[in-house]
């Protein structure tokens, strides 16, 4: 078994694409913007990411469920977390965490979506 893609619901379709497209960086698959949804997919190493958004009406309003701050959260394996922090201390407004050595052999800094969803990049130490 292996992981295939990761859903976002996005309250905010355009801040979400600006925020994993533009300044995490993924690379764009597809995307859409139909009646029914926008969304779009990125490469995100052998898995999809996907972000959605549903219309309100329709009968689409209860899609756009967000979970609670911290219930969700995904890691990210990088090659070096420290360059990713300084990276994204350049964006204004980010809720960003700095590097930190954990006790199980990881070194870990995460920063949270437009969703409150935390993105977690880490590494072997």
């Amino acid at each position: 078994m292996k992981l295939d893609r990761v859903v976002i619901k996005a309250a905010d379709y355009r801040k979400s694409f600006e925020f994993y497209h533009d300044i995490l960086g993924l690379r764009l698959k597809t995307s859409w913007q139909r009646s029914d949804s926008w969304g779009a997919l990125f490469y995100c190493g052998e898995a999809l990411f996907e972000i959605i958004w549903f219309p309100d009406g329709d009968g689409n309003a209860d899609c756009n469920y967000i979970p609670k701050r911290n219930k969700t959260e995904f890691f990210l394996a990088v090659n070096n977390v420290d360059t990713i922090y300084h990276r994204l201390k350049a964006f204004d407004g980010l809720e960003l965490s700095a590097p930190e050595d954990m006790p199980w052999g990881m070194r870990i800094s995460a920063v949270f979506d437009p969703d409150g969803i935390k993105v977690v990049f880490s590494q072997p130490i």
